[in-house]
């Protein structure tokens, strides 16, 4: 039996968003696997964990602390403990060069969007990924097109991998099938996810005035967060435009999934995704995507997605598509591999391939 410490530490940051649902799936589905002892950080140390949220502590510092007392322990008692840690940051220590850790680095936005980030923000992810870089972890990216942008800026890693995110989205027993052509004045889009810039919003809203002029789709249905900044974008479209968006705020999961499955399609003209964790949510229920033409899209929905690039788009073909979707109901060549399970068997899989290949050269 193989024993973790997975340093869910990023739930003492309020902005962390995406990835902090992504850390929790995978911390519960990695505690389901048999035959290996996974256990949180905040459960190991919760004293510890309620001073850091009460004082505001940094995640960072905590990792630091917890990660070199474990691995000081480790070192005295010969008991060999595995770290995780769900984004990006491998903490300082004098003992070793962190080969007993898994580190997920998730993208660089900050990167190409560098006036969304202060510039300490952006030395401080530069000198961290850096060390990640040079680090004797497992790094762990979760696409290809991730990796790529990493390698273009801090070279190789020793030990990488590329494991996809875990998608969570399964359709409610009795549902309707996503074939169901819903009745003329309620096809809606979906866009479920946070407003931010990268996130290209206008585009979106652009297509559905598009597609409804069309005769296409009726209403844009918006979740999440950035009503406000929504509610700014659509002040300039036509009344009888702007008054069929939808934002719904944040929904609890059942009536997330009810969403998907009830939509013409699911939208997303992100200028940057190092995932897109809503577009594969959706495309594991079996909904049409509209999706900007950019890598990452290309890597995990192509030949799933209708893809849109810098050109006006064709709404005839788009319609074929769509059409198309609905008669064929094609699968999604990654769900199977995005299934959260699979996903968390991956990670467990990391060390013992380690473990086995250090036996071996012995």
């Amino acid at each position: 039996m193989y024993k973790y410490l997975f340093y869910d530490t990023i739930r003492l940051n309020r902005g962390a968003g995406g990835v902090l649902n992504v850390s929790d799936l995978l911390l519960r589905r990695m505690r389901l696997c048999k035959g290996d002892h996974i256990q949180p950080a905040s459960e190991r140390h919760p004293r510890l964990f309620a001073v850091a949220r009460r004082l505001r502590i940094s995640r960072f510092l905590v990792e630091i602390l917890l990660y070199n007392y474990h691995r000081l322990q480790a070192l005295v008692s010969g008991e060999r403990v595995f770290s995780l840690f769900p984004n990006y940051f491998l903490p300082f220590t004098l003992f070793g060069r962190h080969r007993d850790s898994i580190v997920i680095v998730h993208d660089l936005q900050y990167r190409y969007y560098p006036a969304y980030f202060s510039r300490t923000k952006r030395l401080w992810l530069d000198w961290n990924l850096r060390r990640v870089a040079r680090s004797a972890a497992d790094v762990v990216f979760i696409s290809r097109s991730s990796q790529q942008d990493f390698e273009r800026y801090f070279g190789c890693c020793e030990h990488a991998s590329v494991i996809f995110n875990p998608v969570e989205a399964t359709r409610a027993a009795g549902s309707a099938s996503a074939s169901r052509e819903p009745p003329v004045g309620e096809r809606y889009l979906i866009a479920s996810y946070h407003y931010y810039p990268h996130k290209n919003f206008g585009a979106a809203l652009k297509l559905f005035e598009r597609m409804k002029r069309e005769g296409l789709v009726d209403w844009l249905d918006i979740t999440g967060n950035g009503a406000a900044e929504v509610k700014r974008m659509v002040a300039s479209m036509a009344p009888e435009l702007g008054n069929c968006v939808r934002h719904r705020g944040l929904v609890s999961r059942q009536d997330l999934t009810r969403l998907y499955c009830g939509a013409t399609a699911f939208i997303s003209l992100s200028a940057f995704e190092g995932f897109n964790l809503s577009a594969a949510e959706a495309a594991t229920l079996g909904v049409p995507l509209l999706l900007s033409d950019i890598p990452v899209h290309r890597e995990l929905f192509g030949g799933y997605a209708f893809l849109i690039g810098s050109e006006p788009c064709d709404m005839g073909r788009l319609a074929r598509y769509l059409d198309e979707h609905r008669d064929t109901q094609p699968p999604w060549l990654h769900a199977e591999a995005c299934a959260p399970g699979a996903v968390a068997r991956r990670y467990l899989m990391l060390k013992r391939e380690a473990v086995s290949l250090a036996g071996a050269m012995q």
